[in-house]
């Protein structure tokens, strides 16, 4: 990261003794890593539902959280990436900071990592802690069954805010 700093001051001078090829290289490559760190962030999560759905028995629900758990370390991760590269970007062309669909984007980005940790997070939490308490011989409980429905219907708002901010970042809309 100290190396990308420091690569990165050099380009910023070199921008201005005309260096504007190097800075569009740097953006390119920014937004390369940010259009892959929401493909590998974001795609997986419109999954986690569909991977908890089909557990049959306990032993398979355990298995599921195990890879959801993995899955959403990984595009925690990837979160990060989108918010540095999307500041990144920001900073490099300030312009962006004056448009509303960027605003829009970073808005709907801090209330949906919000949501996440406040309303999705704690249900999964409970629904791995019932799942660690039950023997695996055992039928998934209905009080797992109840709050997988009520996560569901929270990972839809997650879910719709993502799209928002995509279309938000395809389209471009002017307000």
């Amino acid at each position: 990261m100290i190396r990308f700093i420091e690569e990165y001051s050099v380009l910023l001078r070199a921008r201005n003794r005309g260096g504007d090829a190097e800075m569009q290289y740097l953006y390119t490559l920014l937004l390369v890593f940010h259009i892959l760190s929401a493909i590998l962030g974001v795609g997986p999560m419109f999954l986690f539902n569909k991977i908890l759905k089909r557990a049959e028995t306990v032993e398979q629900l355990r298995y599921a959280h195990h890879i959801v758990e993995k899955l959403n370390r990984n595009a925690n991760y990837s979160f990060g990436i989108i918010l540095v590269t999307g500041l990144l970007m920001g900073w490099m062309n300030p312009y962006l900071f004056r448009t509303e669909w960027y605003i829009a984007s970073l808005i709907l980005f801090f209330i949906s990592g919000l949501y996440a940790i406040f309303a999705v997070e704690p249900l999964l939490k409970q629904m791995q802690g019932i799942t660690s308490n039950q023997s695996v011989s055992s039928k998934i409980s209905t009080e797992y069954k109840m709050l997988f429905q009520r996560k569901q219907s929270r990972d839809m708002v997650a879910n719709l805010i993502a799209v928002v901010i995509i279309l938000l970042m395809v389209i471009k809309p002017v307000f």
